[in-house]
């Protein structure tokens, strides 16, 4: 297999020029392809539009868009074998697909009518295509066809699980493990002082939660047995050359392989847009804009996924809730495995959703309430809405149906309209809720409504002339509902604000103005960090070296320069013994990640005012600080080789982009994963490079997009993704856009279409 994949990959690719008839299509349509391989769609009415989009999708991404049908559905073990198990499980538990045909029942006929026509076009291209993507071949198999609300289940996998019950989950352990005075000790809350989304420039005043109090009801035996981040921003036009906002933002996700969003252009006389589609789903639904209104979007850190546990009896058939003895909703299903036999497994509801942890027949299991698969909503209509906005309003008007996630929108209109929208569901029930897993049966944590839409958060045309959100906190504690736990730092979002404030002084911002925020990479923790760590008696020849290094740094995460290794490895010594001692047998565990990030922030805050509650009993930050720069220069030492001053952060700090299919067919990964490259920043800097904490210091997290919009000339608008626009590992396109993203540089965003005729190739699509 090997010694063949180099021409089978070849032979995967699909025909991008001929002009083809396909059954389904009502009149011609043009589909150009530019020089980035980027698909500009243009039809006479939408429903060839949409019916066009899922072919050209499936052109460049059908394998991506069955990979996620597979898991949204509880089938990847059918292909990857038992590795796919437990992951299935959890999707099968879910009901990811029951919830997907629910939402597009409660759909518009309009918006049901789009998914129709695209899932057409998809079909469309598996019934004539003369070659498939070479994953198929590696797995001897053949796509099934399409069904409509495959597309809504596509979404959901990629959005729906982006929640917070992993984290809840590790408090729910933590809270069992070691009682409410760790775990008040682990979550301090949003920290005095630092930056809000609502109103923009406001600072959060407080106060801080009282943990223990909300804790402290829960800490008893009632659970025993139980087996348990984007960039975004907007500038008025006031502070514009052209008098009109500009939007420019990133989404920071994993580095898949391919890139988790797909580049695309639609045009019909009554709807155009541009921007990034979900492979699998029509429409460009975020990051785009069309002929009147731009949007950018980030994660929006709502709390919207609950966890209750339930006491059951029966073998699990009934649960108990207010005294009373109800029905649970039971039934099996059968997992199928590659290479084994297949796995029964049982699927449990109650009235608060599907059971993800423990066993109902055991007594005491757990259940996921989740807007979006506790009911059904016509989140569909929201997206389709959007594409049409003529306004910032209406935009906002169409945010309205929104559920899965909750998402924060920078937002601005050829109008001069500009600001912050917040949309989604988002629960109101105690607070409790929040922090842990809390008792199902009482009735005393049920979900009471959702925050109405026109009491979400927002900031239109703010007087403060910009709008910033970056995952930070919201709104202030004056707000009358509990939104969510944890939430990002503000340094991203300081940063930002810091460079949108020297724009409005300098006269006048163009978009090229914007592309140095996309660029910044300087840590405020690292300033901090640097100035300790200086004050520190080095206790050996390395130690010294570094500390000289460091004396020359301003702080910012290049990859070219050794002083964000050095700093990144001193912390990560500080955190790992600080973590072991709080977590203890719990640190690594899943869902610690996220409170490891909050450690970082609370140890930055520490070192800054010389507190030293958060280390070991006994120990002072001079002493730990010491250890941690001779160890962490020695491992380095040890791990590079050579002298300090040659290290560089990108020597460890690049993208390790893995196919799906690599860890399935190893002796193809070297075929199948796309190259790497070295990258700047991390999780503190607007130029987005996270690492795991628990396998640093390679990229994990970073932008899987970066866009700059100007509502005054669409024509100079930029973009740029990680990789490419097509899924073929052999296609030219497969990562040609990797080393621009990798520079902090952009491509056009091709929006006349007489500059995209000149410039591209056509494929024709006829009617059969």
């Amino acid at each position: 297999m090997p010694a063949l994949l180099p021409e089978q990959l070849r032979a995967a690719l699909p025909d991008l020029h001929t002009p083809v008839k396909l059954a389904g299509l009502r009149q011609p349509v043009q589909l150009w392809r530019d020089p980035w391989g980027i698909p500009h769609i243009r039809a006479s009415g939408e429903e060839d539009l949409f019916f066009a989009q899922g072919f050209a999708t499936a052109q460049d991404r059908l394998w991506q868009m069955d990979y996620d049908r597979r898991q949204a559905l509880g089938r990847w073990a059918e292909w990857a074998g038992p590795a796919g198990l437990d992951r299935d499980r959890l999707l099968r538990a879910s009901g990811m697909g029951q919830a997907a045909k629910a939402d597009l029942a409660v759909s518009s006929p309009a918006a049901q009518r789009m998914v129709a026509a695209y899932v057409r076009g998809v079909n469309a291209f598996i019934a004539t295509t003369r070659s498939l993507p070479v994953e198929y071949t590696l797995l001897g198999e053949k796509p099934e066809p399409w069904e409509d609300w495959h597309c809504l289940a596509v979404y959901k996998i990629r959005n729906t699980l982006l929640g917070t019950f992993e984290p809840k989950l590790f408090r729910t352990r933590l809270l069992l493990r070691y009682g409410p005075e760790r775990l008040a000790a682990l979550v301090k809350g949003y920290p005095l002082g630092h930056l809000l989304t609502v109103p923009p420039g406001a600072e959060y005043l407080g106060p801080a939660p009282d943990a223990e109090k909300v804790l402290r009801p829960l800490a008893g035996g009632w659970l025993d047995g139980v087996d348990l981040g984007s960039n975004a921003w907007a500038l008025g036009g006031r502070f514009t050359h052209s008098g009109l906002p500009l939007v420019g933002g990133d989404s920071h996700r994993g580095l898949d392989a391919p890139n988790v969003y797909y580049q695309v252009h639609l045009a019909c006389p009554d709807l155009e847009v541009i921007g990034h589609a979900v492979p699998g789903m029509p429409g460009a639904l975020h990051f785009c804009h069309n002929r009147q209104v731009a949007w950018g979007m980030t994660h929006g850190m709502a709390d919207t996924q609950d966890l209750f546990v339930e006491e059951f009896r029966g073998g699990g058939r009934e649960y108990l809730f207010k005294g009373e003895w109800l029905p649970a909703q039971v039934h099996r299903e059968t997992i199928a495995v590659r290479g084994g036999a297949p796995v029964a497994v049982e699927i449990t509801r109650t009235h608060h959703g599907p059971i993800i942890a423990g066993d109902p027949q055991a007594g005491k299991a757990i259940a996921i309430a989740d807007p979006g698969l506790r009911e059904a909503t016509p989140w569909l209509d929201a997206a389709r809405d959007a594409m049409k906005a003529r306004s910032v309003v209406e935009l906002d008007d169409a945010f309205g149906r929104w559920t899965d996630r909750v998402n924060n929108y920078a937002v601005a209109d050829v109008q001069g309209h500009f600001g912050y929208l917040h949309a989604g569901k988002i629960p109101i029930r105690p607070e409790a809720n929040g922090w842990v897993a809390v008792p199902g049966w009482t009735g005393e944590h049920e979900w009471q409504r959702y925050i109405p839409h026109a009491e979400l958060p927002r900031a239109l045309d703010p007087e403060a002339g910009y709008a910033v959100t970056c995952n930070q906190r919201v709104a202030g504690a004056e707000y009358s509902y509990y939104v969510g736990l944890l939430f990002a730092p503000q340094h991203r979002a300081r940063r930002v604000q810091h460079h949108l404030l020297a724009l409005q002084q300098s006269g006048g911002s163009a978009l090229g103005d914007m592309a140095q925020i996309h660029a910044e990479r300087l840590s405020l923790p690292a300033l901090v960090w640097t100035q300790a760590l200086l004050a520190v008696p080095p206790l050996d020849k390395d130690s010294a070296l570094a500390q000289e290094l460091l004396r020359d740094w301003d702080g910012r995460m290049d990859r070219d320069l050794p002083q964000p290794l050095i700093y990144t490895a001193i912390r990560e010594r500080v955190l790992n013994q600080v973590s072991a001692a709080l977590l203890g047998e719990l640190a690594g565990a899943p869902g610690s990640e996220a409170h490891l990030r909050q450690l970082e922030l609370q140890l930055a805050l520490a070192l800054e005012k010389g507190e030293e509650g958060w280390l070991p009993a006994g120990r002072r930050w001079s002493e730990v600080l010491g250890e941690a720069l001779r160890e962490g220069t020695a491992r380095l030492r040890q791990q590079l080789g050579g002298e300090p001053a040659q290290w560089r952060w990108g020597q460890v700090h690049h993208t390790q982009p893995r196919h799906p299919l690599s860890p399935c067919f190893p002796e193809a990964a070297q075929y199948l994963d796309p190259p790497q490259v070295e990258a700047h920043g991390d999780g503190d800097t607007p130029l987005a490079g996270s690492y795991g904490h628990l396998a640093p210091f390679a990229v994990a997290t970073a932008s899987v997009n970066r866009y700059l919009f100007d509502p005054a000339d669409w024509n100079q608008c930029r973009w740029i993704t990680p990789l490419g626009a097509s899924g073929h590992p052999a296609s030219p396109h497969w990562a040609d856009q990797a080393q621009q993203w990798a520079d902090v540089e952009y491509i056009p965003q091709l929006w006349d279409w007489a500059q995209i005729e000149a410039q591209s190739s056509c494929q024709q699509l006829e009617p059969a």
